[in-house]
């Protein structure tokens, strides 16, 4: 057999799953700025229209921040290292900032890649013209969808990249 380089990607939520977030966004700016210019009373008194905009920008800044923590919480990982046993594995990592004295605020399932049996693609009509999707994983342990990772950007090309590596420890055996 040929010697092999080890692989580690990391695979993150992609920033345009996150398009209602972002028009949620734009129409509190957009309804702020037509409150202030076509409302009489807030256009005439300047305290008002600079309280409405103030608010629309921190609502603004809180989402963005929000959709910031919900990418960074997430990672789907390969990682095939020839020479480790223990590196031969695909990882999904999720934590929920929301709950920190939770037992489940770290959450971690690793799937030897000899173990895979099926990696599938989930695309609503939204993913789908996004060019994202969800990357399904099923396990020989269970026999379960063990893994769930959501909105992957160009989820086929992941799928199929873990695909060749699966391949491979699956002729070995």
């Amino acid at each position: 057999m040929e010697a092999r380089e080890p692989v580690y990607k990391n695979f993150k939520t992609a920033w345009r799953s996150f398009y209602k977030s972002f028009l949620l966004m734009l129409l509190i700016i957009v309804l702020a700025v037509c409150a202030v210019k076509f409302i009489p009373y807030v256009k005439e008194n300047q305290f008002i229209s600079k309280l409405i905009l103030l608010v629309a920008a921190v609502i603004d800044v809180i989402i963005f921040l929000t959709v910031i923590v919900k990418r960074s919480t997430m990672a789907l990982i390969l990682r095939d290292n020839p020479s480790k046993p223990e590196d031969q594995e695909i990882a999904y990592i999720v934590s929920h900032p929301l709950k920190p004295f939770s037992s489940d605020f770290h959450e971690s399932i690793e799937i030897s890649l000899a173990n895979i049996i099926h990696i599938k693609v989930r695309q609503t009509m939204m993913q789908t013209l996004l060019k994202v999707g969800d990357i399904v994983i099923t396990s020989a342990g269970t026999g379960n969808e063990e893994i769930q990772a959501e909105n992957i950007p160009n989820p086929q090309a992941v799928r199929d990249e873990i695909q060749v590596h699966v391949k491979y420890y699956a002729l070995s055996k």
